[in-house]
């Protein structure tokens, strides 16, 4: 199992350029933090805002994700402090960190759309996928 970062999953439910990449390794299997839900769900009203999407399409999308249980979710909170000390360390914003603790506490590779987070995330040592 990898762990996926909001900008991958929402790349997916939106079917941005590249999403089919970012389904092979849902279908493998992921895991994320529930922040990404809440990012996935801010994505979402972007859209609406925009009117981009319907209220009831966004609805039906943030549904999908949840019912269809397409990553497993883990709990923040037990990350938050080394999230915080990598964030301090690496200049990264703190809701990036946590996906690249969760991943080093995994053992396994972040999936993410973000060079940035990519980068740092080598630099401690967890292999970066960017799609």
């Amino acid at each position: 199992m990898r762990v996926i970062d909001a900008s991958a999953l929402i790349k997916y439910v939106n079917r941005e350029r590249g999403w089919e990449q970012v389904q092979e390794h849902i279908i493998a299997g992921c895991g994320t933090v529930d922040l990404a839900l809440k990012e996935l769900g801010n994505a979402l009203w972007k859209r609406v805002m925009r009117k981009e999407l319907t209220e009831k399409q966004a609805i039906d999308l943030m549904n999908f994700v949840l019912e269809k249980k397409i990553v497993r979710v883990f709990p923040q909170e037990p990350l938050l402090s080394e999230a915080l000390a990598l964030s301090m360390k690496t200049g990264l914003p703190i809701y990036d960190c946590i996906y690249i603790v969760l991943a080093k506490q995994l053992g396994t590779e972040l999936i993410t759309s973000d060079r940035k987070q990519a980068e740092k995330a080598k630099e401690v040592g967890v292999i970066a996928l960017i799609l």
